[in-house]
């Protein structure tokens, strides 16, 4: 991702960090940047402060997988606005289901996009990394493996589709 002729670059690899690390309190953009960009709607700008987020479940937060292979911390972003400075393939079923996670462990940082294990749901058909699918907590137990996975329970299964993401550089790559 090339941030040099955008001036929201910075403060978008600075949010993302901040959601990672569990903080709440955003400087003004041009802080960041050292820019006075446009302020966005006061909607949009309030949107920004107060962001949804889900913890892991031994902190009072949602379980979101019965096995989590990535053994991450999720948290909920309902702003699809963010999800397309660097992973438009997501975008689509993002705003169908209104929202994407984003996850923190030890093994560095991931993005989850909701849908089915369908090709047609996959971002970018696991071109770009998206090649991990994780049925919600309670799923497994609709099907033996995802190499039976018949295609009544494919339809039927919701969980989401996750690749790594490194939050330098918003790189999206296999996790």
């Amino acid at each position: 991702m090339d941030n040099r002729n955008n001036p929201y670059g910075p403060y978008l690899l600075y949010l993302l960090s901040q959601m990672m690390k569990g903080g709440t309190g955003l400087p003004p953009i041009g802080q960041i940047t050292g820019q006075n960009p446009p302020s966005p709607a006061p909607a949009k700008a309030e949107a920004l402060q107060n962001a949804k987020e889900t913890g892991p479940a031994e902190d009072g937060g949602r379980t979101y997988f019965g096995q989590d292979e990535t053994g991450c911390s999720w948290r909920r972003e309902e702003r699809i606005d963010l999800l397309e400075k660097f992973c438009r393939e997501g975008c689509f079923m993002a705003r169908k289901h209104g929202h994407f996670l984003i996850g923190q462990s030890r093994e560095g940082s991931f993005i989850a996009i909701p849908g089915r294990f369908l090709l047609e749901e996959q971002p970018a058909g696991g071109v770009t990394g998206f090649t991990l699918w994780q049925p919600l907590a309670g799923g497994e137990g609709l099907y033996e493996s995802l190499e039976t996975m018949d295609e009544e329970a494919a339809k039927t299964v919701y969980g989401y589709w996750i690749a790594r993401l490194d939050p330098k550089t918003l790189t999206i790559s296999e996790a």
